[in-house]
């Protein structure tokens, strides 16, 4: 015993020494989730870096602001659109082209594009959610499906920019960048339709939310995921082409 020790004291052992925590570490809060990716860099990351960023929104996840995003942008793109081509669309339907018809129409088309595109990524995320966590059993929050959702929509945008030139070339929203864009030759019908549902943007936007959704969980990977929002997209595409056939007088 040295002149330092007191009689009573008793040496800690190894064992005990390794179960004390440093104050320091005390201090930290545990609930702090890790930082994230900033809203601009988010912005490229999704086309370039999706699984290095839906690792980090998995962690710490954000949507509301990308949604109103991509809903106000979307509604900007929608509402840009010149008075000639929504008097086209009237003119296309029947409608009689009064003063300022042109102008009202572009203004609700902008709005309503607004609302709709906000509302895309919530019923999208409960229906993905209900798939993967529900019936497939993955490890995710409601939250974070609503993030790679939003964030996933940020590539459907871009589409968008894209299709604008063309529906103002054509009048038509018909207008668009598909697999039945390689296939011209086809007649209006049920192919055509079919095919015309596969946009080369919106396929884009399938990959990049099944990268994201399977990184939320470890256990997955995107193959059989993206797999999975495929087959969604070919039972969409069915429906979607079986009614436009239906309804349409040349078929």
């Amino acid at each position: 015993m040295d002149e330092y020790t007191r009689p009573h004291d008793e040496a800690l052992t190894d064992e005990e020494l390794s179960d004390e925590t440093p104050l320091d570490e005390e201090l930290l809060p545990d609930d702090t989730p890790p930082p994230r990716p900033n809203f601009f860099k988010r912005l490229w990351m999704v086309f370039i870096q999706p699984g290095e960023l839906f690792r980090a929104l998995g962690a710490n996840p954000a949507w509301f602001p990308m949604a109103l995003f991509v809903a106000v942008g979307a509604g900007a793109a929608i509402g840009s659109l010149p008075d000639g081509f929504w008097e086209a669309q009237m003119e296309a339907s029947g409608e009689e082209v009064v003063d300022g018809a042109a102008t009202i129409a572009s203004i609700a088309a902008g709005v309503g594009s607004t609302v709709v595109f906000l509302v895309i990524p919530l019923v999208l995320s409960a229906l993905t959610y209900v798939i993967f966590v529900f019936m497939r059993g993955d490890n995710a929050t409601f939250k974070q499906h609503l993030s790679v959702i939003s964030h996933a929509g940020i590539v459907s945008l871009a589409g968008l920019a894209v299709a604008l030139p063309l529906w103002i070339r054509s009048g038509s929203f018909e207008e668009v960048l598909s697999i039945g864009t390689f296939f011209p030759f086809l007649p209006d019908g049920f192919l055509y339709y079919f095919l015309n549902q596969f946009q080369l943007f919106g396929l884009w936007a399938i990959v990049v939310a099944g990268i994201g959704l399977a990184a939320l969980d470890e256990r997955r990977s995107a193959g059989p995921t993206i797999a999975v929002l495929m087959v969604i997209q070919v039972i969409w595409a069915l429906v979607v082409a079986g009614c436009a056939a239906a309804f349409s007088p040349t078929f």
